[in-house]
């Protein structure tokens, strides 16, 4: 894979997470800023995040796994 396709990879899994992230959020109910509080950012950040505009950390993205009660799989999947 070169420099190139490895950055389209890239951008391809960040916005299957930012949708992910939007769908799961939804699905539970919960507002950007509940989730916000999950890790210590505002629900701007939230939303920037689910709008693939901002990237989540590996971190963050763990955090939210657990404070979501869902597996890491379930940022990952695609529905292309």
């Amino acid at each position: 894979m070169n420099k190139k396709q490895m950055i389209e990879e890239q951008e391809r899994l960040n916005n299957i997470i930012a949708k992910n992230l939007a769908r799961i959020r939804a699905d539970k109910g919960l507002s950007l800023q509940s989730v916000g509080d999950f890790i210590g950012v505002s629900n701007q950040q939230i939303s920037l995040f689910e709008k693939g505009k901002n990237r989540i950390s590996a971190a963050q993205l763990y955090l939210l796994a657990q404070n979501l009660d869902v597996g890491l799989n379930e940022f990952f999947i695609s529905f292309e």
